[in-house]
């Protein structure tokens, strides 16, 4: 029974050996000890104090600074995907170069992986949070004034190279504020985060790129189109992330893992006043020493003693710190854990991040190919495909009818400037661009609405799946949720209307974003703190390469053929999803 409200907390000795820990269970027993209002004078671990904080408002505050530190990662990877129907003419793009503005983003993440990884779990999360956030905005700034392609990929490829940190910062530092009944869905609440960001981003662009704004700066030295103010808007959410994060604390895990017991608990006492509005004190009065549990437990390590660590300032040993992180993961049962993830995420990104970024492009196609039949209609002669109706027409003739006309485009694109560079500015003997064949950029609403739609579908999945994740388990969403999602994507081959490409695309995108969460929150568990982020960081990072690998050869793969592409996105995500089954279970696992 629970003590009067108007009585002092009961005092409860707990007696232990002096090498005790209080909440060695990982915490399983810490709420009905702390909802009696007990005081625990033993050790205690850092589940036992999280759990004691209780959940409340400064987790929702938490949450609230999270939705635009979301938004600023997704953007930052899929912005361009919106802007290439519409930036196609202004710089004459092919194919193949829309592969490449996709993928250059995940490049720059790729190559700065190890080293975000290391910082975090060196330097400590919210600093990076910080200094990420800023400058990936100043750099998508940068971006949007750019009047090249050659210059937005530099710009592209230094955002990513920043981003990369936040991304994986951002997924440690939510977990380390939760405890173990909360954690997994904090996860899922991420994802719903990111769906909501995926369905802001299409209306943003909506409301801005279709618009015919074009200004002109500078005796024409600095043209910007549409496109490019919606880049220029899109790093807002990078901005107020990063001045957001600046008011929050240093994780409390990450300074228990530093021997900085003192300011561990300083912040622990302040949630516990935050969450509860109680003026009692905090009901744990000492945390446990995990630098000298460490060199306990691992006396052939080469670690130094707890009480030279402490004394030290972070920054000596760093690179040393960050190959002994490194050279831990080699070790069991980590390698094959470790080998695991990386395998499973290149395999889900190289489907989920190939096919959400070329999703705008290909309703792009099937708008264009509709508007080709009303010229066709007209008496306007449509090359090569002129026969199909756009009702009759399957998504795999209307990808064959755009590869048709972009490669029909770059020759006319070479011939007019090889008779520029022969005959002057205005060539006499060129003959006019045809009606049909001239660069049409196209913003037609409803290619925004059906990205609009996939959004609004995610949000109500990730819903579904916080509630139900403590249930179902992240190795069940990863086995049986990416075998749907592999049917879909090999299904889009057969389809013949907007309505089916619609429907068949929700499901892929979605069930694969489930499944990556899912993915990194049990990445979370399975890791100790000191190699966690770094995990984190190269999970993404092979996902990374799977998105980089998955853009650049899509389109090489359209031109061969309309199979070929589908069967990639399906297959992969099929064989991924056999794989999950040898991750051990992570559901309500303490952090180590």
């Amino acid at each position: 029974m629970e003590p009067p409200k108007d009585k002092q907390p009961k005092v409860m000795e707990i007696n232990i050996p002096p090498d005790g820990v209080a909440g060695g269970d990982g915490g399983a027993t810490s709420h009905s000890l702390f909802s009696t209002g007990a005081t625990v004078h033993a050790p205690a671990d850092f589940e036992t104090a999280i759990a004691a904080t209780g959940y409340g408002r400064f987790n929702y505050l938490l949450l609230l600074v999270a939705m635009p530190c979301c938004m600023t990662t997704v953007f930052e990877t899929t912005t361009m995907s919106y802007v290439l129907p519409s930036a196609e003419c202004d710089l004459n793009l092919s194919l193949a170069d829309k592969g490449m503005l996709n993928a250059i983003t995940y490049t720059g993440m790729i190559t700065s992986a190890f080293l975000w990884g290391f910082l975090s779990d060196t330097y400590g999360r919210k600093r990076l949070l910080v200094v990420g956030f800023l400058l990936d905005s100043t750099f998508n700034v940068l971006c949007a004034l750019s009047q090249n392609m050659v210059a937005i990929m530099v710009f592209k490829f230094m955002g990513g190279f920043v981003i990369c940190g936040p991304f994986a910062v951002l997924m440690a530092y939510l977990s380390e504020f939760h405890s173990l009944q909360h954690r997994s869905r904090v996860m899922i609440v991420l994802g719903v985060f990111y769906s909501a960001a995926n369905m802001l981003l299409p209306a943003l662009a909506w409301l801005i790129i279709p618009q015919s704004w074009n200004l002109v700066l500078g005796d024409g030295v600095l043209e910007l189109h549409s496109w490019q103010i919606f880049l220029a808007v899109s790093c807002l959410p990078g901005v107020l992330s990063g001045i957001s994060v600046m008011f929050l604390p240093e994780s409390p895990k990450f300074l228990m893992s530093k021997g900085q017991n003192e300011r561990a608990m300083a912040i622990f006492r302040r949630l516990y006043a935050i969450n509860t509005g109680s003026r009692q004190e905090f009901p744990i009065v000492e945390l446990v020493d995990e630098l000298r549990q460490a060199s306990s437990s691992e006396p052939t390590s080469g670690k130094l003693p707890s009480s030279a660590k402490t004394t030290q300032p972070a920054s000596s040993g760093g690179v040393g710190e960050g190959f002994r992180q490194l050279a831990v993961m080699f070790q069991k049962p980590h390698l094959k854990n470790a080998c695991l993830v990386y395998g499973i995420q290149f395999g889900i990104l190289l489907g989920l991040n190939t096919f959400r970024l070329w999703v705008p492009q290909l309703f792009t196609i099937i708008e264009e190919f509709e508007h080709e039949q009303h010229l066709l209609l007209d008496g306007a002669m449509v090359p090569s495909y002129g026969s199909m109706a756009a009702g009759q027409a399957t998504l795999c003739e209307m990808l064959a009818y755009k590869v048709n006309k972009t490669e029909q485009l770059q020759q006319q694109w070479m011939e007019y400037e090889v008779s520029r560079a022969l005959h002057g500015p205005d060539p006499v003997a060129m003959e006019p661009l045809d009606d049909v064949l001239k660069c049409t950029a196209t913003t037609e609403g409803r290619v925004y609405l059906y990205s609009l739609i996939i959004g609004c579908v995610g949000i109500g999945a990730y819903a579904v799946t916080t509630v139900m994740i403590n249930s179902i388990g992240n190795r069940n969403i990863l086995t049986y949720g990416l075998v749907l999602a592999g049917s879909c994507g090999t299904a889009l081959y057969w389809a013949r209307s907007s309505l089916v490409t619609l429907i068949l695309s929700s499901c892929y995108i979605t069930i694969c974003s489930i499944a990556s969460t899912a993915l990194v929150g049990a990445v979370v568990a399975m890791f100790p703190t000191s190699m966690r982020t770094m995990v984190v960081s190269l999970t993404m990072m092979f996902g990374r390469t799977g998105s980089i690998i998955g853009n650049v050869v899509f389109p090489y793969l359209m031109a061969l053929g309309c199979l070929p592409p589908f069967v990639m996105i399906g297959a992969i995500v099929i064989a991924v999803a056999m794989v999950s089954r040898l991750l051990p279970r992570t559901v309500k696992k303490p952090l180590q």
